[in-house]
């Protein structure tokens, strides 16, 4: 069983893949236990990208230099 450290020892990219998978996962069973259609790989892919555009505002930090 992985503990709280290994878990974010992870590289930065790969732990935002798997929570995405996860949560994609999630959404779909409670979307098939109402009737819905799952959620597409592209259509999570579109809705993050919506947020980072729109949403999600570009931190100071980001801006600088290394």
């Amino acid at each position: 069983m992985a503990t709280r450290e290994d878990l974010y020892r992870k590289f930065g990219p790969q732990l935002v893949e798997a929570l995405v998978l996860i949560i994609r996962d999630e959404i779909n069973t409670l979307r098939g236990k109402v009737g819905l259609p799952e959620r597409t790989n592209q259509q999570i892919m579109d809705a993050i990208d919506n947020r980072l555009t729109n949403d999600v505002p570009i931190y100071n930090w980001m801006n600088n230099k290394i």
